[in-house]
């Protein structure tokens, strides 16, 4: 067995740790943020084939990636908690352990409950895991050099989610769908290895007595149930009296939680932040981003599929106008929001979006993948000039010492608009198509019409929020 290395002592901590040793946690982090971007777009290709093989219907199928996502978005500010409390290296271990082994039932999976049981709990994992890649690099680099190492950390993310399409549709096509979970074994192993060697252990600096069990309880069941409804409304499972009952109760207990947040002096979620107009609108906009990548991504690659006819890996090959601009464009964004403004180019890239996604719509009655490719480029050219803008203007407004509660809630808002969105677009495919699959093109219109209103109203709100200021 290998010895765990030494904790760090406040002196050791001022002192710059060895260069191989900061490369080496640096490509463990980053390879455990590429997986976990990985398995939300990987998935969305595999959908037509794990749906006919596993047999399941089309709401049920809905929740193969939204599943994973709800299970990130209502755990991820707790995952960051348990990092404070427990270590941030034990933390990530254990989370990096976990998702192997979802990873490995998802896999071997013989029904959709089973598939859909087991991606909550990888992404229930991912949310264990994902928040404690910051604190690790923070505490490994010094300051002079942690820019550039964030930038390389955040580079991979964009090449993950670039890849992940046409990684998932060679995959299915060549090696059956259960290659795509079972792929997760491989970086899952090497992070493990690379983090056990090399990641120092930090002391808690928090009590226990410190976490937010109330607001952990309410932000879970409470999303959990609304995006339940959203899910299930129109559909030909619960009935509408059912539904709106859940929806009600979902929306009950987010007030519950709201309520318990701004009164606790150790909350899960620092919602305090969103008094600043600034954070507020780049939080606003980060959600509806993710919100129309999410849709994009996992529907398009359906879409592709269901109603052009496209093999798995033509259409992992018909996704690259949505995601190459966003490796090209991302490392850009940063000259171009010191040149225009944050507000104007947030602004212009949500804007963007919108027209994407609206000429998705209105290429969907043309039943050809040329103006379809098209509309993505246009939505995929535009979106990358919204999240790093959006972010760096929301970690710069609160004072330093609020910055690792703004970071938990941008990437709260990010996993809730993802969800969101999965759930809002698969929810109006199962109402405006309740036979057997495949899809027809008509039913995925709605969706994309809605996700550019969802886009032009974040446009809009920023530019209410920000007026006057850049």
């Amino acid at each position: 067995m290998v010895p765990d290395p030494p904790p760090l002592t406040p002196q050791q901590g001022e002192a710059e740790p060895g260069r191989r040793r900061q490369h080496v946690v640096l490509a463990a982090t980053s390879l455990a943020l590429a997986m976990t971007f990985l398995d939300e777009t990987v998935v969305g290709v595999a959908l037509p084939t794990i749906r006919g093989d596993l047999g399941m219907s089309v709401p049920l199928s809905h929740w193969v990636p939204n599943a994973y996502i709800l299970a990130f978005a209502a755990l991820a500010a707790a995952g960051g908690r348990f990092g404070d409390l427990f270590g941030s290296r034990r933390i990530f271990l254990l989370g990096t352990l976990g998702f192997a082994a979802a990873s490995l039932f998802c896999a071997f999976a013989e029904s959709g409950g089973a598939l859909v049981a087991a991606r909550a709990v990888q992404g229930a994992a991912a949310a264990a895991m994902l928040p404690q890649t910051m604190a690790i690099i923070t505490n490994t680099f010094p300051p002079e050099r942690l820019g550039r190492a964030i930038g390389m950390y955040v580079g991979t993310a964009s090449l993950a989610l670039a890849a992940g399409p046409l990684v998932g549709g060679v995959l299915t096509e060549d090696l059956g769908w259960r290659s795509v979970f079972l792929l997760n074994l491989v970086p899952a192993a090497a992070v493990l290895l690379l983090a056990w060697r090399t990641v120092p252990r930090t002391p808690p600096s928090r009590s226990r007595s410190g976490f937010d069990t109330c607001g952990l309880v309410t932000l879970v069941a409470g999303l959990g149930l609304v995006v339940t409804a959203v899910m299930e409304y129109g559909g030909p499972g619960l009935p509408t009296t059912v539904v709106l009952t859940l929806l009600a109760a979902g929306l009950v207990l987010l007030y519950a939680f709201v309520r318990v947040e701004t009164r606790n002096r150790a909350p899960l979620v620092d919602l305090d932040l969103l008094a600043d107009r600034r954070f507020l609108g780049s939080a606003v906009l980060v959600l509806c981003a993710q919100f129309s990548f999410l849709a994009a991504v996992v529907y398009g690659a359906v879409y592709v599929q269901d109603s052009l006819g496209l093999s798995p890996a033509v259409a992992g090959l018909a996704m690259l106008p949505a995601m190459a601009p966003t490796v090209a464009l991302a490392p850009a964004t940063g000259a171009l929001s010191r040149r225009f403004g944050a507000r104007r180019l947030t602004v212009a890239g949500a804007a963007g979006g919108a027209l994407g996604f609206a000429l998705m719509g209105a290429a969907v009655g043309s039943h050809s993948y040329v103006p379809f490719g098209a509309a993505l480029l246009v939505w995929g050219t535009s979106i990358p000039l919204v999240y790093n803008p959006a972010m760096s203007v929301a970690m710069a407004a609160p004072p330093a010492g609020r910055r690792g509660g703004a970071s938990g809630l941008l990437e709260t808002c990010l996993q809730v608009g993802g969800t969101l969105g999965t759930a809002l677009v698969g929810a109006m495919l199962v109402r405006a198509h309740s036979g057997p699959p495949p899809l027809p093109g008509e039913a995925f219109a709605g969706g994309f019409f809605v996700t550019a209103g969802v886009l032009a109203a974040a446009a809009v709100t920023q530019t209410l929020l920000l007026r006057g200021r850049d």
